[in-house]
């Protein structure tokens, strides 16, 4: 679901740049003289502690992300960004961010936001962590590379399977750790730009 929120918030560049904000204050990191956000960072991590919450209760209140969960409206107003509970809720929040000329766009993310997601992985089906989620904290860096993503650079050639910058580095990250003793249990890796579709060329 991330990974489709985070192409859905590229296609389009015009709307895209609608989406960029600059932090400030205690949100800005000291390690860039200028550091950003983009409503793909804040939806991505709000999706990621609603379903996470709604499927293990136990761990609300316990994770946590790397963005706030604030945006400025159409009218330079704040938007506190959440997942509604249904996905005409997310679309009329998705709305008073972008205004009302981006509905379609709107409607396009709710959809990724609200999907129905089947997981069939079998490994993972076979490993148990040895902690129960009453015992877990997790924490989101939603896109991490946010300034490779907004730059949007397709032409960065992989260095052994890696891209060390470009769209195809923005990362989305989910760590599960201990809460008593803060050590990490499992990291989880998206990579939403790692192809190009042949077919679409997107």
């Amino acid at each position: 679901k991330a990974a489709e929120v985070a192409r859905r918030c590229r296609a389009e560049e015009t709307l895209f740049r609608n989406l960029v904000a600059e932090k400030s204050g205690p949100e800005r990191s000291a390690r860039f003289e200028r550091d950003f956000k983009t409503l793909a960072d804040v939806l991505i991590q709000e999706l990621i502690k609603h379903d996470l919450g709604t499927q293990f209760p136990e761990l609300r209140g316990h994770i946590h992300g790397e963005e706030s969960s604030e945006f400025r409206d159409a009218h330079g107003g704040t938007v506190t960004v959440r997942v509604g509970d249904t996905p005409e809720d997310t679309v009329a929040l998705l709305v008073a961010v972008l205004g009302p000329e981006h509905t379609r766009a709107a409607e396009l993310l709710a959809e990724a936001v609200h999907q129905e997601v089947t997981l069939g992985d079998t490994e993972l089906d076979g490993i148990d962590p040895g902690v129960s989620p009453g015992e877990l904290g997790i924490w989101i860096d939603p896109i991490d590379s946010t300034n490779e993503f907004i730059g949007g650079r397709e032409d960065v050639a992989a260095v052994d399977g890696v891209a060390p910058g470009g769209l195809r580095s923005a990362l989305v990250l989910v760590g599960a750790f201990e809460r008593h003793s803060g050590v990490p249990v499992l990291g989880v890796i998206n990579e939403p730009f790692f192809q190009r579709d042949p077919q679409s060329h997107r």
